[in-house]
């Protein structure tokens, strides 16, 4: 039977008859012919008679909402009669006055107001995120301690394409760093013969600073989104979901694995950042008359291995906070394609801010125990 729409006007009463199919590709007229019928009939009431439906898909559905949920005089209400039962439990999930657009105009924000929201906002993200991290610390020092539970082989997996696949771009970064600070440093100090020194803040700024911080920033750009995006679109997959009513665990299963590979690649790569800068350090210090030689010297009596461990310390800790930012920020991802690149986005964003902050909570208490 082909679609169709009908209507009895009946003292006092309209009933509109559907008939046929209700699909996406037949409903538009449909549609149509029953608004038409309720702006003509604006204080009668109406009863649809839906008793000779053969189908019904979405969009049917949606006719069928729609038709309860416009606005009417109390006495000149719709009603829906003879549908099929399960037809009639999808349209009555929803009640029609939740939405009713309210007649008053809604009143922007003010700045105050908003900067408010946005600072509520902002603390509820960071309690998730403390909460998160909590969570993540405890399932890996769970599995530290029963070394079998741990997916070695993921984790291996995880290193290899986190770690292994970054050396390039690390190494090119650790040399231009430290070309650059061995060449800014050295025009100011070659004012006042004191060339040599440079070797000294060559040293110290690669091994405390920036060969663990470029490497972390690094990481969280080309891995932490890589985390955020690959746990997010197995959560909009529902493989997520899949894995809990299996009953396993997605922070053993999913976290604990990116935690691990990246608390030891961050510091290997950290190390390669390292040398590769004090190198390129060695390099442009010819151009002052400062031989490999004189350079290896000065640096052997500038850094000590309290220099090495501190950044190594630093390396492990952005590591970690890295992999679970990007595993909570990929756990928290909602429906649709678009909130797998937000939840990508927001994990490096978030990243390199605690970053940041970590390392300046670390020189804070470096400077205060006096190492």
């Amino acid at each position: 039977m082909a679609n169709a729409v009908s209507a009895v006007t009946t003292d006092p009463t309209v009933t509109i008859h559907l008939e046929g199919r209700l699909t996406a590709y037949t409903v538009g007229p449909v549609w149509r012919s029953a608004l038409d019928i309720l702006r003509k009939n604006p204080s009668r009431p109406v009863v649809v008679d839906a008793g000779k439906l053969e189908s019904v898909d979405g969009t049917g559905i949606a006719l069928l909402f729609d038709l309860r949920r416009r606005p009417r005089p109390a006495d000149a209400a719709v009603t829906i009669r003879h549908l099929a039962p399960n037809i009639a439990a999808l349209v009555g999930r929803f009640d029609p006055q939740d939405f009713l657009q309210s007649s008053e105009a809604v009143t922007p924000p003010g700045l105050i107001e908003a900067i408010g929201r946005a600072a509520a906002e902002e603390a509820a993200d960071t309690r998730r995120l403390i909460a998160f991290l909590s969570e993540a610390m405890a399932g890996l020092f769970a599995a530290l301690s029963k070394l079998r539970s741990i997916h070695w082989h993921d984790v291996l997996t995880l290193a290899q394409e986190a770690g292994a696949n970054a050396v390039a771009i690390v190494l090119l970064i650790g040399f231009l760093m430290g070309v650059i600070i061995a060449f800014e440093i050295g025009l100011v100090a070659q004012q006042f013969g004191a060339v040599i020194f440079v070797v000294n803040g060559v040293g110290i700024a690669m091994l405390r600073e920036l060969g663990p911080l470029m490497t972390a920033i690094l990481f969280a750009g080309r891995s932490g989104a890589a985390f955020a995006a690959e746990i997010g679109t197995q959560k909009v997959n529902e493989e997520i979901d899949a894995l809990i009513t299996f009953g396993i665990n997605p922070i053993q299963f999913l976290v604990v694995p990116r935690l691990v590979a990246s608390v030891f690649m961050v510091p290997l790569l950290s190390v390669l950042a390292d040398v590769i800068g004090l190198f390129g350090g060695a390099l442009v210090m010819l151009s002052f008359n400062i031989t490999f030689v004189q350079f290896y010297h000065q640096l052997l009596g500038a850094v000590g291995i309290s220099d090495l461990v501190i950044g190594l310390v630093k390396a492990g800790v952005f590591g970690l906070l890295i992999a679970g930012i990007g595993c909570q920020r990929g756990l928290a991802t909602q429906l649709g394609a678009a909130s797998v690149g937000l939840s990508a986005t927001s994990a490096v964003v978030t990243s390199i801010v605690l970053i940041v902050v970590t390392d300046g909570l670390f020189a804070v208490l470096i400077n205060r125990l006096g190492v």
